[in-house]
């Protein structure tokens, strides 16, 4: 009877322990997702550490202090050069929306298929209450700027944190793992760290591609203010799937705002660089890192974007790309061992991960 009591106790322990966890994630999602970005920041800092090292003879500190010198340097210089007029033009194509916005319900009221298409709608206020609703979306984003402002320095100053000591919090990590599960979290510390690696260096790839393609296409059919879609483009291709959609729209409202033709055009624009991207620049660019099934990332898209916002919805491709791969390891395939990792069999080193 009392062996059935310390069990009973045991899980009811047990439960009331998962619960308050459970509670506790859930409390702080925002500030566990934040410290996912910082360790994907401190990733890249630490990236560009070891590289300099590889080309450099010099102490690691040293090292990762050049790195941070250079990075504020070259965006202070992007700053000082470019900074002032890309104010500006996100200043213009706040007012821009709105505008293009109503000259394109005009332009539908002058043509008879326009007309027609006003005329499905119920209640001509609720195109106008659609309309506001879009603009009022347009300048809550901007408004959004701001804590997005204060959640990139706090990563920032995270990142830096995590990355000159990398070595002192992955101790600490591992001080906790049980003995005999070590082999396997050092394999899935390594597999993690490059899977995100090479998964950033295939999003910053794609990015830039995007970026120039639609930047380029742009200025050369005339529509305003093409250098900042382009950066706007190439920002949301970090976002997959959702990303793309989106950055189309204040490119394509400028468009048509001109001429249908125009509209038309750019959005076939937006195709065409996406096309190319995902077709040519992706899969020369994510040889070796884990695929992302499309549909399994836009769930954790969708699940996380209902659970912490936008946050959850950018953080969400590279949360699925850690969980896959530390999977890959934990449940190996049958005949491989559980320790292996790229096929070569053999305990790996404890890793400087970061």
């Amino acid at each position: 009877m009392d062996d059935f009591k310390k069990r009973a106790l045991f899980v009811v322990s047990i439960c009331i322990l998962s619960i308050l966890l459970l509670w506790l994630a859930w409390t702080a999602r925002y500030v566990l997702l934040l410290l996912f970005a910082s360790c994907i920041g401190a990733l890249i800092l630490s990236t560009l550490t070891n590289w300099l090292r590889s080309w450099v003879s010099m102490r690691r500190e040293i090292a990762f202090a050049v790195v941070i010198i250079v990075i504020v340097l070259m965006l202070a210089l992007l700053i000082w050069t470019r900074g002032s007029l890309l104010l500006q033009q996100l200043g213009d194509l706040q007012s821009n929306i709105p505008s293009a916005m109503r000259q394109i319900h005009s332009r539908l009221q002058s043509e008879t298929w326009g007309r027609w298409l006003l005329a499905q709608i119920e209640d001509s206020e609720q195109m106008a209450r659609g309309a506001s609703f879009a603009i009022s979306g347009i300048r809550g984003a901007m408004y959004v700027t701001g804590a997005t402002i204060a959640a990139i320095m706090l990563v920032t100053i995270s990142s830096l944190y995590f990355g000159a000591e990398p070595d002192f919090y992955l101790r600490g990590i591992r001080r906790i793992v049980p003995e005999g599960n070590r082999p396997t979290f050092e394999a899935c510390l390594e597999s993690v760290t490059k899977t995100v690696r090479a998964w950033l260096v295939a999003r910053l790839l794609s990015m830039t591609a995007i970026g120039i393609l639609i930047s380029s296409g742009l200025f050369l059919m005339g529509v305003p203010l093409a250098g900042t879609l382009g950066i706007i483009a190439a920002l949301l291709t970090f976002v997959p799937n959702i990303g793309p959609i989106l950055s189309v729209v204040p490119a394509a409202l400028l468009a048509f705002a001109i001429s249908p033709t125009k509209g038309f055009l750019t959005i076939l624009l937006f195709c065409l660089a996406h096309f190319l991207e995902g077709n040519l620049i992706s899969p020369l660019a994510d040889r070796g890192i884990v695929k992302l099934p499309p549909a399994l990332t836009l769930s954790v898209q969708l699940l996380l974007g209902s659970i912490a916002g936008v946050l959850g919805v950018a953080l969400a491709a590279p949360l699925t790309a850690v969980a896959l791969s530390i999977l890959s390891n934990v449940l190996p395939p049958e005949g491989s061992q559980p320790t292996s990792i790229n096929s070569v069999h053999e305990l790996p080193k404890p890793a400087q991960a970061l």
